[in-house]
Order: C-alpha cells, then sequence, then structure tokens
C-alpha cells in the first residue's frame, strides 16, 4: 500500500482505543483502525474466547495516537506543540525520499480529541540502534547514517537508541530490513537543540547521495513544502530549518557532539 493510501486510511477510519505504551513520557496510545474490520475489541474477544493479545491484530489495522491532551508541558518548547512535530518530521522525511519516518498525520476526530496517528511498525522488539550498529550490517548503516543526517536537519531532542525500529518486511535476513524512526515531539526548535546516540557517526564524510535530496528540499521549503511545514511550526522554526537544510548541503563530514548535554537520558 502507497503512503497516500495509508494516510487516508488514517485520516478517515473509525478510531478504537486498545491500550497505552507505559514506558513513554507523554501519552501514547495504540489504536485499531475499524475500516476493514469494524468489530469491537470485545467482539473480538468473544470470537476468539479470551482477551485479544498484539499478535491478533492485523498491524496494517493498527496506530500509534498521540493526543494533545497528553502531552507533557516543557520548558524549552511551545505547549500543544509536540502532536504538530510528529507530524512535521514524517513531511520532512517524506519529502527527503528516505523512507524513514512512518506514515504520520493530524486527526482532529480522534477518542481523545486531536492528535498526531502514525502507522504502526510491526518489528522487532530485540533491535534498536545500538545492536543496529554493533552487526553493522551494510544496508542497516546507510539508513543509519540517513537518520544522523536526518536528525542534524530536524533538530532532534531527542534521538534514543529505541526510537529506532527494524520493521518487520517479510525479507528472510534482518539485516536486509528497513529502519524506522518513531518519537519526534522535540523536534524543530528554533535553537540548537541536537541531543542523539548518533555520534559514532561524527567526523564520517556527508554521504555524496544524500547531497542532491537535500539541495532539492532547500529549494521545496520556499514553495510547497514549506506551506506545509508552515502550517505545523512557527515561522521561526521554519527560517531555522531552512538555515540547517542548506548548511548541510555544504557539509563536508558529519558534524562533532557539541554543547553541554549532547547524547540523551536514557540511552534507550
Amino acid at each position: 500500500m502507497c503512503e497516500d493510501e495509508v494516510a487516508h486510511r488514517l485520516a478517515t477510519a473509525d478510531l478504537e482505543l486498545v491500550g497505552r505504551f507505559a514506558d513513554a513520557s507523554n501519552a501514547t496510545l495504540l489504536v485499531r483502525l475499524l475500516d476493514r474490520d469494524a468489530r469491537s475489541i470485545e467482539e473480538l474477544a468473544d470470537s476468539l474466547g479470551r482477551e485479544p493479545e498484539l499478535d491478533d491484530l492485523p498491524a496494517d489495522g493498527l496506530a500509534v495516537y498521540k493526543p494533545l491532551r497528553g502531552e507533557t508541558p516543557l520548558w524549552d518548547f511551545p505547549d500543544h506543540t509536540l502532536h504538530l512535530r510528529e507530524v512535521a518530521a514524517y513531511e520532512l522525511s517524506r519529502a527527503l525520499g528516505w523512507d524513514l519516518v512512518p506514515v504520520t498525520v493530524r486527526r482532529v476526530d480522534a477518542p481523545l480529541g486531536v492528535g498526531s496517528l502514525q502507522r504502526f511498525v510491526p518489528h522487532d522488539l530485540t533491535e534498536h540502534y545500538f545492536t543496529l550498529l554493533e552487526r553493522a550490517a551494510p544496508a542497516v548503516v546507510e539508513q543509519l547514517v540517513e537518520m544522523v543526517v536526518f536528525d542534524l536537519v530536524a533538530n532532534n531532542a531527542d534521538r534514543k537508541g529505541g526510537h529506532v525500529l527494524l520493521e518487520h518486511t517479510g525479507a528472510p535476513d534482518a539485516d536486509d530490513g528497513r529502519i524506522r524512526l518513531i518519537d519526534h515531539g522535540v523536534t524543530f526548535h528554533a535553537e540548537p537543540k541536537l541531543r542523539t546516540v548518533g555520534w559514532h557517526f561524527a567526523g564520517q564524510p556527508l554521504p555524496e547521495r544524500l547531497r542532491p535530496d537535500l539541495a532539492r528540499v532547500a529549494g521545496e521549503l520556499h514553495t510547497g513544502l514549506g506551506e506545509v511545514l508552515g502550517a505545523l511550526l512557527s515561522s521561526r522554526e521554519l527560517d531555522a530549518l531552512r538555515e540547517r537544510i542548506e548548511a548541510a548541503v555544504e557539509l563536508d563530514r558529519l558534524p562533532d557532539p557539541v554543547g553541554p548535554r549532547p547524547t540523551p537520558w536514557p540511552l534507550l
């Protein structure tokens, strides 16, 4: 299914709350899309003869919902904007063409009100940034470098290792899998905030294959993409994003850590 079709489902399907991710600092909820199976959880339980487990629910019928009303206020980010930054991260990822952030939309008519809704990623629970880095499969490492550049231009203030998922793609070898990046509520600040586990790549050359994408998006920020992101970010944040991407186009090497707290805590 193409991204536009996934986005349409996320934007229009009726939703049912399934559960909550207990370790998230902001309200992060699992929901079902009811457009292909309108049975309630109670009806599913009756048909199964037990409470449904995650494996009983088709992954393409699940989404991760982050309602505005569940956002924890932060001293350095404007209130009520974290869900908008989740959507902005997807729009930037899509524009770059690197296929990193799962499809994410803004929903108004959701169970707990307005919030972001992101395609659920079926993934290997034992894998994260550090395991993928240690195994060093070339195809996956290329994607991790894309992550580093993406976080640089998005000014990600909290790239933990657990925010890097290895999606189940059906490939026989996990090293051929796709990484997906999640949790982008603290991105796009106008001031430098980069905090990431990805400093292992500091000092390495910027891959030439990424430079044309960055240059193209720098131009698109003055036209249609700028209008899309302008509805999600402040004008100051959008200006800072343009400056970061234009600077990234000219980079010879990936930057070194800066500031007093360049890594997140906890790391996972």
